[in-house]
């Protein structure tokens, strides 16, 4: 279930339901080939077909979904040729984020409040709670993302993480020891960013990335051995 759109929006509708969409399909709750019903969405929402449409341009813009004359519109498939192309890019770019961030004269206030969050995926593992680990470790880099200072940077790595999320989801849905990897990876991140050492933060967070690319790649291959390539 996705939650309407509010009436008071600041932001343009379609750009809304988009967002709202990204989500839901981040979490599968439109699975990937599902087709995209108009009429359901837009009442659950509360919006007409005009924004669904839009949202729907957008998302296909994102790479989340595709539209076929006749056929409608489709999530994306997820395949490991997709995973693996993405890791490809955002392993050296996740990696000169954290560089950036070492390098910073607020470099200790930013360790900080980078441990918010990993305070909150230690929480999470020990109530058993992979799915709030997730979300912990997305507001983990979405925070260092938007502390880096680098707005080419920022919007490279979002453009990619549109896509690597709906990995992520996937594999701390199906593989517990995610969390557990990731908390003692960005753990190391946090201390070489504390510590002002870009070089060091730079090269933590490239073995981070590659080591969850390893255990994302196998949940996925264990949850749906068929798409090994794109459909």
């Amino acid at each position: 279930m996705i939650e309407p759109v509010s009436q008071l929006q600041l932001r343009p509708i379609g750009l809304e339901v988009a967002d709202r969409l990204e989500a839901a399909i981040v979490r599968e709750t439109f699975a990937p080939g599902e087709k995209l019903r108009e009429a359901e969405i837009c009442a659950q929402l509360g919006v007409s077909r005009s924004p669904l449409r839009e949202a729907f341009q957008i998302l296909e813009n994102r790479g989340l979904v595709e539209r076929r004359p006749r056929i409608g519109t489709r999530v994306t498939e997820m395949t490991v040729q997709t995973l693996d192309e993405i890791t490809q890019c955002r392993a050296p770019l996740e990696a000169a984020c954290a560089g950036l961030l070492a390098e910073l004269a607020d470099h200790t206030a930013v360790a900080d409040a980078l441990q918010v969050e990993l305070s909150a995926m230690q929480r999470a593992h020990d109530s058993g709670d992979s799915l709030a680990g997730f979300e912990a470790n997305v507001r983990m880099t979405m925070l260092s993302h938007d502390r880096c200072g680098n707005s080419v940077l920022v919007r490279l790595l979002r453009q990619l993480d549109v896509s690597a999320l709906r990995y992520r989801y996937r594999a701390y849905r199906h593989a517990p020891e995610m969390l557990v990897s990731m908390i003692e990876g960005n753990t190391r991140m946090i201390a070489e960013i504390r510590a002002g050492r870009g070089a060091g933060a730079r090269d933590v967070t490239e073995q981070l990335i590659w080591r969850a690319w390893e255990k994302t790649r196998a949940a996925f291959l264990h949850s749906d051995p068929s798409k090994t390539t794109e459909s």
